[in-house]
C-alpha cells in the first residue's frame, strides 16, 4: 500500500517540476521582453527629447529672423513714411521730392538685395528701370514716387504670403531650373527634376542655395511642397529653418 502511494506521488511530482521550470521559463522570456520594451521606451524618450530640444533650437532661430525682418520692416517704413507724407502733398515741388524718391529708391534696393533671393534680378531692374527714366527726366518726381509706391506695396505683399513659383537657381556652380517656395520673405525652398532638395540659406551676406543631407528635412519639405501644390494651405507644417543640425 505505501509502494502504491509513493507511485501514484511521483508522477505528480514529475510534473509540478515540469510546469516549474515552464513557468521559470515563461518569467525569464517576459523579463527580457520587459527589458527590451524598456529600452525601446528609453530610446524614444530621448530621440523625443532630442527632437523637442532641436525645435526649441528652430523656434528660437525663427523667433531671431523674425525680429531682424521686424527691424529692417520698421527702418524701411520710417523712410517710406516720409515719401508717403510728400506724395500726399500734389503741391509739392519736383526738384524739392526729388531728393527724397532717390533715397527711397536707394533704400528699396538695398531692401531687396538683402531679402531673399525670390526674382530678386526682375524686382532690381524694376527699381533701376525707373531710376534711369527719372535720371532721363522722361517722368516727374512725382510719378515716380507714386510708381515706386506701388513697388514698395508690392515687396510688403511678398512679405506676407507663402506661395509656389518655379525659377532658375544656380546649385553648386550648375544653373537649375527649380519649383521654390517662398515663405514670406523668411525662408525659400527649392526642388529640381534631378531630385535635389534644399533651401536657400545666407553665408557670409550671399545668399546660397544648399541641399539638405538630413532625410527627414529633404521629407517635411517635399510634403510642404505637395500640400502647397493641392491648396492645403492651413494646418501644422514642419520645415527645417537651416541646412544643418
Amino acid at each position: 500500500m505505501f509502494l502504491v502511494s509513493i507511485l501514484l506521488i511521483f508522477p505528480n511530482i514529475l510534473r509540478a517540476d515540469s510546469d516549474y521550470q515552464m513557468l521559470s521559463k515563461q518569467v525569464i522570456e517576459l523579463r527580457k521582453e520587459v527589458e527590451i520594451i524598456n529600452d525601446e521606451y528609453k530610446s524614444e524618450r530621448e530621440k523625443a527629447l532630442s527632437e523637442i530640444k532641436a525645435l526649441s533650437i528652430q523656434k528660437a532661430e525663427l523667433a531671431s529672423n523674425i525680429r531682424n525682418e521686424e527691424i529692417r520692416k520698421k527702418q524701411f517704413s520710417d523712410k517710406i513714411s516720409q515719401l508717403r507724407k510728400q506724395i500726399t502733398d500734389s503741391s509739392v515741388e519736383s526738384d524739392k521730392l526729388e531728393p527724397l524718391v532717390q533715397q527711397t529708391m536707394e533704400s528699396l534696393v538695398e531692401w531687396v538685395q538683402n531679402s531673399l533671393p525670390f526674382k530678386k534680378e526682375e524686382r532690381l531692374e524694376t527699381i533701376d528701370s525707373l531710376k534711369q527714366r527719372l535720371k532721363r527726366k522722361e517722368v516727374t518726381s512725382m510719378k515716380v514716387a507714386n510708381n515706386l509706391w506701388a513697388l514698395i506695396e508690392d515687396e510688403k505683399r511678398l512679405a506676407r504670403e507663402t506661395s509656389l513659383h518655379k525659377q532658375t537657381i544656380p546649385i553648386e556652380g550648375k544653373m537649375h531650373l527649380a519649383e521654390i517656395v517662398k515663405v514670406g520673405m523668411l525662408f525659400l525652398y527649392f526642388k529640381t527634376d534631378q531630385g535635389k532638395v534644399g533651401m536657400a540659406e545666407k553665408v557670409d551676406n550671399e545668399w546660397v542655395y544648399k541641399t539638405f543631407d538630413d532625410e527627414t528635412k529633404e521629407l517635411n519639405t517635399l510634403t510642404f511642397f505637395e500640400s502647397l501644390k493641392k491648396q492645403i494651405r492651413q494646418g501644422y507644417f514642419e520645415i527645417p529653418t537651416r541646412v544643418g543640425s
